[in-house]
Formats: C-alpha cells, sequence, structure tokens
C-alpha cells in the first residue's frame, strides 16, 4: 500500500474541501471519510494507486457523504488532485 491512513487523514485536514475545520469542527473531522477512502485504497494493487484513481475514489466517496451533485463534486476536482499529488 503506498498511502497510509495517516497520511490521507493529514492531507485531507490541509486541503480542508469543505471549510469545515476552517469552520470550527474538529481536526477529526474527516477522519470518516479517510478511512472510507483508505480502505477503497487498499483493495487496489499498487500500480492501480495512481493520483487518477485517487481523484475518482475521493468524488465518489465526498459525493456520497457530502450528498454532491455532479456538477458540485466536479467543482471540488482540483482539491481532490491535491490531495491526490500530497499522497503520491
Amino acid at each position: 500500500m503506498l498511502v497510509s491512513l495517516e497520511n490521507l487523514e493529514s492531507a485531507l485536514r490541509i486541503e480542508d474541501v469543505e471549510s469545515l475545520i476552517a469552520g470550527g469542527a474538529p481536526q477529526d473531522e474527516y477522519d470518516s471519510e479517510a478511512k472510507e477512502i483508505f480502505s477503497a485504497l487498499a483493495s487496489l494493487s499498487a500500480d492501480k494507486q495512481t493520483e487518477a484513481n485517487i481523484v475518482v475514489i475521493l468524488s465518489l466517496v465526498w459525493a456520497k457523504t457530502f450528498n454532491l451533485s455532479a456538477q458540485d463534486t466536479e467543482k471540488r476536482i482540483p482539491a481532490f488532485q491535491r490531495i491526490a499529488h500530497r499522497l503520491l
């Protein structure tokens, strides 16, 4: 596994995609999403843990968790790309 849960949690906190932490939410605000993303990544072989695949997984988890439309999810792609880049 290329990505560790700790690095994923840290990347999500740093990016704060929904600005929840900036708005006063606890630092562990995105930990449940991190666990779901980490589980999805763990099911991929190391050669499939690419930036593009991480962005897809982030998009799917985010859309489901935050009940986002396709358009709202699309707006977050740059943030997801920064997270994926930070992880690799």
